[in-house]
């Protein structure tokens, strides 16, 4: 089984590492790509996982064979625009995202207050409410996605979040409709993506379609 895992904004592909070596003890074949996302949309840079996806499809995979995706916060949305544009959707297995600020972050409309900060670091525009807002994003492609959510927060500027949160995204904004699964874990949001649990949950959705219960 092969899976192609998607960081998140302001970070690279090694925050991803942790993960990808506990699914290749479970006999994944990982891929972590190393994206430009903090000066860029999300939705700009899908092209480049389409690429990596192209290659992976085209080095040759199993006749029943499928390519799995996990995405942390940023990474999730790059993952929902991907299902949305890609024509290599039939390749594409389950997905699972983690921490995605699927209805955009209080914390990204904060920010899009402050004078040419947005106009810097692009990816945070891209994550306001307002941004995602005219995104379209195809939700009927018959992929089985499944989201898990942190509610465990103790940054400073966690008042500005209403509800539960991880620091940074709000529970309530990482589900969405139509998902097949959704958990919400104790981890904050720098944390939850380098969790055994979290990888667990992640390892049990590709092979059955839930999250452990």
């Amino acid at each position: 089984m092969k899976v192609i895992l998607i960081h998140g904004f302001f970070r690279s592909d090694k925050d991803m590492h942790t993960m990808a070596n506990f699914l290749q003890k479970q006999g994944y074949d990982c891929f972590t790509p190393d994206l430009p996302l903090t000066f860029n949309e999300f939705d700009v840079i899908v092209t480049l996982v389409e690429d990596l996806l192209e290659g992976v499809v085209q080095s040759g995979i199993g006749p029943d064979e499928k390519v799995h995706l996990v995405g942390h916060s940023t990474g999730g949305l790059v993952i929902r625009k991907l299902l949305t544009d890609t024509k290599y959707l039939d390749y594409i297995g389950r997905c699972v995202l983690i921490g995605t600020p699927n209805r955009g972050s209080q914390l990204a409309d904060l920010a899009s207050k402050v004078r040419g900060y947005v106009n810097v670091f692009r990816t945070v525009r891209s994550l306001s409410t307002e941004y995602l807002d005219n995104i379209e994003f195809q939700n009927k492609t018959g992929i089985e996605i499944g989201a898990i959510a942190g509610d465990k927060s103790n940054l400073a500027f966690n008042p500005f979040i209403p509800g539960d949160n991880d620091g940074y995204i709000e529970v309530d904004s990482v589900y969405y409709p139509g998902l097949k699964d959704f958990k919400v874990l104790s981890y904050g949001h720098r944390s939850i993506h380098h969790e055994e649990e979290t990888f667990k949950h992640v390892d049990n959705f590709f092979k059955r379609g839930q999250f452990i219960h």
